[in-house]
């Protein structure tokens, strides 16, 4: 079986415990304004281009075969309705700026990639950590990683944004240690204006997984959409409800923003300012926190 990928990063110590190893799937069923891997967005190769490496001599364009590549104001561009990820332009780039995101791999060989540092989640209390992307979007892939890294007794953790069919999450949760999910928006209309869905998904998942998962919400705290004290408190609160125990709330930042020129494509919150772990710290004080609920403010 195979599935699409963007990247295995070895070593990590974020999203989950201990030292980890974090695949990232390609494609996504949502698309948040702010999202700092958009070349996780859509299903298919793209090509990427790091915009402050080339030297516009213009080989990529002389030898594209569908004539994909263009030069217009200042810059090469690549119509992606046109490129087939042939990799000709990439072998005539003398500054190695040009590169295909995502790849297709077998789950085997996923599996060989995982195992190699099954010492160092042994020694570190980790093991890995599927995300995205969204990666409940290729489910059959993602069940056959999940029950392949129990036999193999590596610990699985998900990141998702809790946009997923019922029947999959009770497929899903008895395969999982650890459930890292999204909640953006308590209300369903400006969750949707701001990610291209509505919550009502999310919302199911996270009680669904709060009952059966050791399970960590994260609030991604954004300019614009939902950096107040009143649509924070009633984050809160509605988790709560839903029976979430711990929630972390993660400040906007900018670390994406050029990978959008790369891609070719517009940053639609280019005006908005990062925000610091003590501007949330400080939103948070503005609120009562729901008895039961732990709330932190980390840095992504």
């Amino acid at each position: 079986m195979k599935g699409q990928l963007f990247h295995i990063q070895r070593f990590s110590l974020d999203d989950g415990d201990g030292i980890r190893t974090i695949i990232f799937f390609k494609g996504c069923n949502q698309r948040c304004v702010w999202c700092h891997n958009p070349e996780s967005l859509n299903r298919e190769p793209e090509l990427s281009r790091v915009d402050s490496m080339c030297t516009r001599c213009g080989r990529c364009a002389q030898v594209c075969p569908q004539k994909a590549v263009y030069f217009a104001e200042g810059s090469f561009h690549t119509d992606l309705k046109k490129c087939v990820h042939c990799g000709k332009c990439l072998e005539q780039c003398p500054e190695s700026a040009l590169k295909i995101e995502g790849f297709e791999m077998e789950a085997e060989e996923v599996i060989r990639r995982i195992l190699k540092d099954h010492i160092y989640y042994e020694e570190s209390g980790g093991g890995v950590t599927f995300s995205g992307g969204e990666p409940t979007l290729q489910g059959e892939f993602l069940l056959e990683l999940l029950k392949r890294c129990r036999e193999e007794g590596v610990s699985t953790a998900i990141e998702t944004n809790g946009n997923t069919p019922a029947e999959l999450l009770s497929k899903l949760s008895p395969l999982l240690d650890t459930v890292l999910i999204d909640l953006k928006h308590a209300d369903p209309v400006k969750h949707r204006a701001f990610t291209g869905a509505d919550n009502r998904r999310t919302i199911e998942a996270i009680r669904y997984y709060a009952a059966h998962n050791r399970t960590e919400v994260r609030i991604p705290v954004i300019p614009t959409f939902n950096d107040t004290p009143e649509e924070l408190q009633e984050l809160l609160n509605l988790l709560a409800d839903l029976g979430a125990e711990q929630v972390v709330l993660l400040p906007y930042h900018t670390y994406g923003v050029s990978k959008y020129k790369n891609l070719d494509r517009p940053y639609q919150l280019a005006a908005a300012e990062k925000l610091e772990v003590s501007d949330v710290a400080a939103l948070l004080e503005k609120t009562e926190i729901p008895a039961g609920l732990m709330v932190e403010v980390h840095e992504k």
